[in-house]
């Protein structure tokens, strides 16, 4: 008798070349296959095309810098002099990113990196944009962003104003479904309803008895989005279960950390990686974190390391590559 999937279990298995192949022991023997020494300051975010096809940065040096993963080469170079730059997302309209500013004002600038001019101005922060990210499909928002007083807002890209501001954390981030929100704050961790953020949030989390770290980054853990990973500024990261609350595991790391994007989580959610101060980088495997529990330190750390603090890792969503970044930009494979 054939098996009846589900839409959403269909749409996991078509992705299962890669996932199939995402085996703790592949992770374990990604090397440096190819490095950029583009920037002349450090580098503090990376993102994506949901394709996996271009990655861009951005820097301290004021650059945007867009480049092909599948030939492996830079594609494009943008400035934002006047603004700076900051957490660049790309958005679900094509050739266009969202980005923070860290000069002149807080305003998030919508940019086509096609034509190199602005779209729009997203005005409401008051303070840094701490976060940034876009929504999932079926989200009825553009990006979600969050600032340094705690205020997340989210965004239609077609309109200046936000549709939801709300007092609820620091960082923020849609989960796969585009029906939650994740904030982290001096509070804890809630869980936010994006059809009704003006109620706060459905679930709280309160940070653990003599928690004094701040929150700099969240992840959820696909493809379910049933783990949260909360980054902290002491490097550390945990783990929360979304469906009851529970502070599942804590991941350690190996050093100290420049950034609050050093750490990244897998498509299918087998393993988190993380930079670190001294150029390394190191795993954990997601499942034997949540059985060892407590304070879990990393299950391996990569062959090599990168030239320079590693303030930024992320993972490619469609290919078996991961990319750290430091004042350097470096790619990993197999």
């Amino acid at each position: 008798m054939a098996a009846d999937y589900s839409t959403e279990t269909l749409a996991y298995l078509r992705r299962e070349p890669l996932f199939s192949a995402l085996t703790p022991l592949t992770i374990s023997n990604l090397r440096i296959t190819k490095q950029f020494n583009d920037n002349k300051s450090p580098v503090h975010s990376l993102d994506f095309t949901p394709d996996g096809t271009l990655c861009i940065s951005t820097s301290e040096d004021e650059s945007l810098r867009l480049y092909d993963c599948n030939s492996g080469t830079r594609r494009q170079t943008l400035y934002s002099k006047k603004y700076g730059c900051h957490l660049a997302q790309f958005t679900r309209d094509p050739g266009c990113v969202a980005y923070a500013s860290t000069k002149v004002d807080d305003t998030i600038r919508y940019l086509s990196y096609e034509n190199n001019q602005y779209v729009r101005y997203f005005v409401g922060h008051k303070a840094r944009v701490c976060s940034l990210q876009r929504a999932e499909e079926g989200a009825k928002g553009g990006v979600v962003s969050a600032d340094q007083d705690g205020w997340v807002c989210v965004w239609d890209l077609g309109a200046q104003a936000a549709v939801a501001k709300v007092k609820e954390g620091s960082v923020a981030a849609w989960d796969p479904s585009g029906m939650v929100v994740g904030v982290a704050g001096h509070r804890g961790v809630g869980l936010l309803d994006a059809r009704e953020m003006s109620r706060g949030a459905f679930r709280q989390m309160p940070w653990p008895q003599g928690h004094s770290a701040q929150p700099v980054g969240l992840r959820w853990v696909p493809p379910l989005g049933d783990l949260l990973m909360v980054m902290l500024s002491d490097g550390r990261a945990h783990l929360w279960d979304t469906r009851d609350g529970g502070l599942r595991s804590t991941l350690v790391g190996v050093g100290d950390t420049p950034g609050g994007q050093h750490m990244a989580v897998t498509p299918d959610g087998s393993v988190v990686l993380g930079g670190y101060g001294d150029g390394s980088v190191a795993y954990w495997e997601v499942e034997r974190a949540l059985e060892e529990q407590a304070e879990v330190r990393a299950h391996g750390v990569l062959g090599g390391s990168h030239a320079g603090a590693v303030s930024v890792c992320a993972f490619n969503p469609a290919l078996m590559e991961c990319v750290t970044a430091a004042t350097s930009l470096a790619f990993w494979s197999v």
